[in-house]
């Protein structure tokens, strides 16, 4: 049997969640997950994402067009 609990935060898990699972399950074998609903993104990756985001619209040449990056590859390739 599964059972899940939402919270909007984990400021709303109160201490009392024990005592009914404590309830309900009694000497049953339980088992707890805790699963983000939102991923987390580091504060450092948020960062560096709009950093070349700024840069692509600054200097939009600097591109790379993906048919000259796959050409180069496959010249790369068959000179191998």
């Amino acid at each position: 049997m599964n059972t899940s609990f939402h919270f909007a935060s984990a400021q709303e898990v109160s201490p009392d969640i024990l005592d009914v699972i404590r309830l309900a399950y009694q000497e049953r074998p339980v088992s707890i997950y805790i699963q983000d609903d939102e991923p987390f993104v580091p504060e450092w990756q948020i960062r560096e994402v709009r950093r070349r985001d700024s840069v692509m619209l600054d200097n939009p040449s600097a591109l790379l067009d993906c048919d000259v990056v796959v050409g180069e590859l496959e010249r790369e390739l068959e000179t191998a």
